[in-house]
């Protein structure tokens, strides 16, 4: 008897692994970034995969935050330059400057961020790797709006 309600507790636990998903390094970390946006203030959070900002209406993205300290990030701002990095905001807010480039480094060993731009009069820009800068710097063009997507380093 004691056997069979071991082996019962053995299959109800892999079923609610498999149906739940098994907590692991494996997981893919998710990301949720919210974009501050000129004349609209803070979008809800999307999570990666997602577009955060806003494109075909001409405003700028001021600053990302993100909901997870996965992402390690760094944001070039009209007049600023690079700003330090931090994993929680990058840009700036209330002072109506634009954001022209971030670059997002994945925190977790293992997993890489690719990350694309829309960028004023360009339009979505290829996407870039892990650390890489992500839209445009020296040409005062503003970030519309960026994805990004977390994935398992090669």
């Amino acid at each position: 008897m004691r056997a069979r309600t071991f082996l019962t507790g053995v299959v109800v636990a892999l079923t609610v692994l498999t149906l739940v998903g098994a907590p692991s390094s494996a997981a893919s970390p998710v990301v949720w970034v919210s974009a501050h946006v000129q004349d609209t203030g803070w979008l809800d959070p999307v999570p990666d995969g997602e577009v955060a900002g806003t494109t075909g209406q001409a405003r700028r993205l001021e600053a990302l935050q993100f909901t997870d300290p996965s992402i390690i990030a760094q944001g070039h701002v009209q007049n600023i330059g690079w700003m330090p990095e931090s994993d929680v905001q990058v840009g700036t807010t209330g002072r109506s400057l634009r954001l022209e480039a971030v670059q997002l480094s994945a925190r977790h060993e293992g997993w890489e961020v690719i990350c694309q731009a829309h960028v004023e009069n360009l339009g979505w820009l290829p996407p870039v790797g892990d650390g890489e800068v992500c839209g445009t710097t020296g040409q005062s063009l503003r970030l519309e709006a960026v994805m990004l997507t977390i994935v398992r380093a090669e």
